[in-house]
């Protein structure tokens, strides 16, 4: 938009949206960053996608907690294999994970998707020591 001055605004796009059976217009508007507001003018929430670093890491089994990935604020996600023939116990609360506290149980061979916004310390405990977890972790 070469147009634009300093500080000024145009719309980029308006486009009707129904979210939870409401009905509002979304409007997306330029300047020196991309602003979407609803029409009432309340902003709605974007995350820009900017560039992104990739990295792959293992950790062996454990019969006791271990850190399967450690706390990043710049996580945008993460997935984890389960390569063990045991169930692996995984915690995204941070704290000591057993097989009574957890978060959730990726099976033998199983594969789970971290959600986004999930920044914290995960940690992980097997049934019994026997393979790895496969973890690759997708950060800004």
């Amino acid at each position: 938009m070469s147009g634009l001055l300093s500080g000024e605004k145009a719309d980029l796009f308006r486009a009707a949206i129904t979210a939870n059976g409401i009905k509002t217009t979304a409007t997306a508007t330029i300047s020196s960053e991309v602003e979407i507001s609803n029409d009432s003018g309340n902003p709605i929430p974007v995350r820009a996608a900017g560039a992104a670093t990739i990295a792959n890491s293992s950790v062996a089994s454990s019969a006791s907690s271990v850190t399967v990935l450690a706390s990043n604020a710049n996580r945008r996600g993460a997935t984890i294999f389960n390569d063990s023939t045991q169930v692996l116990y995984l915690s995204l609360a941070g704290g000591t994970a057993s097989t009574t506290n957890y978060s959730v149980q990726i099976p033998a061979g199983g594969y789970y998707e971290v959600p986004f916004n999930i920044t914290t310390i995960l940690t992980g405990i097997w049934a019994s020591a026997n393979g790895n977890a496969r973890v690759t972790e997708v950060a800004a």
